[in-house]
């Protein structure tokens, strides 16, 4: 094991971190805030000082990822970048707890959207942009190690880093894995800037279309006000953010080849379309769900269909709350099911959003078919394919120990929950939305159902063991069991 490598990765990304710090520092600073400027300031060099010495200790030694430099260097950024991400919090006093300010910084960089804060509308805006950065570079990070570690997951279909380093096969491997990686983050900017002006046009102020483009691309679902959807106050901003929702969770390689000229590039990958096909069947089955429990008029019910649909199929996490005649937020039993069943199903693989994802679903449901149809032809072979490529046997067994892993780890994390005092409708419902990292659909799918007085008020409310519970279901769900379970075995040390 070359530890080198592994503390220059990580080096380097505290560098970045405290870059990015300067940029609530400069909201602090033009609201004439000197506490949270100093506070900015002070975590800003502590995490420039601790990622900059990482980089110069290491600066003579190999610095090329292998195998296990690359699960362990996974597995350390999610681990260490929030707790360096949570100083501003910590030391601003907009978290005092610790333990607060590490689930919210994990949170964001998980791009999860569980928050602990419960009144947003006093916070100060360097805080709010704070969280919404810290989704946006947690989105970016997740499709790159999740591209270097596809071979692990042993997937087909398309990588986003592949293309893009195919794209520079003249230079060395390392500076092709830079180009690539500056490639896609250039593709993700663009993506980003897109969002904000369209939020911006489409009757959102300016500091809010900063921080929801953010959360929006990052699938993250952090929020600058308590009023929940309230805030997005019209139609247009509705639809922008279920675009750049349904972007953030497309395959980032579908963006790069559009972006590269292939203009058919979306229509080509068969997970896009199932993607497509979720959100309108999905948006039915709400709709349909709904409809004979709500006094709401048909086209609203359908407004909240889809854009809840679209939030849980992308694991955003967004809430539209439904409001009946008597001014009472609920949901109906039926849509509040269906809903928590898209956010497992989760969006695309090599993109921001959770979950099982997509393609995964669709080569467990192919192989399913093939051994329903072998029942009947025993002696038949059914080759299954997936974008005209054959699946191969490894592929077909890969997604079924993830599906296998998945369902493990929710019903340990149901268990250890309903341990520390929730009652079980709460306990599965922290654990589905936590582990497919759509946290902030929690709350308002949990209180809008009448259960009893032990069930889920806020994540602030909870005991420090269950938010630490909590914090390990969404980092399993983001590193995506492989890369954890990889470290924890002891043949990959074995040289």
């Amino acid at each position: 094991m070359l530890f080198a490598p592994v503390f220059t990765f990580v080096g380097w990304a505290l560098v970045f971190l405290a870059a990015l710090m300067t940029l609530p520092l400069l909201f602090a600073f033009g609201q004439n805030n000197t506490a949270q400027a100093v506070s900015f300031a002070i975590s800003a060099l502590f995490t420039l000082f601790f990622g900059g010495g990482m980089v110069l200790a290491m600066r003579r030694d190999i610095t090329i990822l292998g195998r296990r430099e690359t699960f362990m260097a996974a597995g350390m950024i999610w681990v260490v970048i929030p707790a360096f991400a949570a100083l501003p919090f910590y030391l601003s006093d907009a978290i005092p707890n610790a333990t607060n300010a590490y689930f919210e910084a994990l949170s964001g960089f998980t791009t999860n959207g569980a928050t602990v804060i419960t009144d947003l509308d006093a916070q100060p805006r360097s805080i709010l942009i704070w969280r919404a950065l810290t989704q946006w570079i947690g989105g970016f990070s997740l499709i790159v190690f999740l591209s270097i570690l596809s071979n692990a997951f042993n997937l087909p279909g398309n990588n986003p880093l592949t293309r893009a380093i195919a794209k520079s096969s003249g230079r060395p491997v390392s500076r092709r894995m830079g180009f690539a990686i500056l490639s896609l983050l250039k593709i993700y900017a663009l993506l980003t800037a897109f969002c904000i002006v369209a939020l911006w046009f489409a009757g959102m102020p300016s500091f809010d279309s900063l921080c929801y483009a953010f959360s929006t691309l990052s699938t993250g679902g952090f929020m600058t006000s308590n009023l929940a959807g309230t805030a997005f106050a019209n139609r247009g901003i509705e639809i922008v953010l279920m675009i750049f929702m349904i972007l953030g969770a497309v395959n980032f390689s579908l963006h790069w080849s559009f972006f590269n000229g292939d203009r058919q590039s979306y229509f080509k990958d068969p997970e896009y379309r199932y993607l497509l096909l979720a959100v309108v069947v999905g948006s039915l089955l709400v709709f349909s769900l709904m409809m004979p429990e709500t006094d709401m008029s048909v086209g609203n019910t359908l407004r909240y269909a889809v854009f809840n649909t679209v939030s849980a199929i992308t694991t955003t996490g967004y809430n539209l709350p439904l409001v009946s005649g008597t001014g009472q937020y609920y949901w109906p039993v039926g849509a509040l099911l269906m809903i928590m069943f898209l956010i497992t199903v989760g969006g695309s693989t090599g993109s921001t959003a959770g979950g099982i994802k997509l393609m995964r679903l669709s080569l467990l449901l192919k192989q399913s078919r093939a051994e329903i149809n072998r029942l009947s032809f025993p002696s038949s072979v059914f080759p299954l394919t997936y974008g005209g490529r054959v699946i191969y046997r490894e592929q077909i067994l890969s997604a079924w120990s993830f599906f296998a892993l998945y369902s493990f780890a929710l019903t340990i994390s149901t268990a250890l929950l309903s341990f520390n005092g929730l009652d079980l409708q709460s306990s599965l419902s922290l654990a589905v939305t936590n582990l497919a990292n759509a946290g902030s659909a929690a709350q308002q799918l949990i209180t809008d159902v009448e259960i009893g007085a032990e069930n889920f008020i806020s994540y602030d409310k909870l005991p420090d063991i269950s938010k630490w519970i909590l914090c390990l279901t969404m980092l399993v769900g983001r590193l995506e069991f492989f890369a954890i379970l990889s470290l924890l075995n002891p043949a990959l040390w074995r040289r």
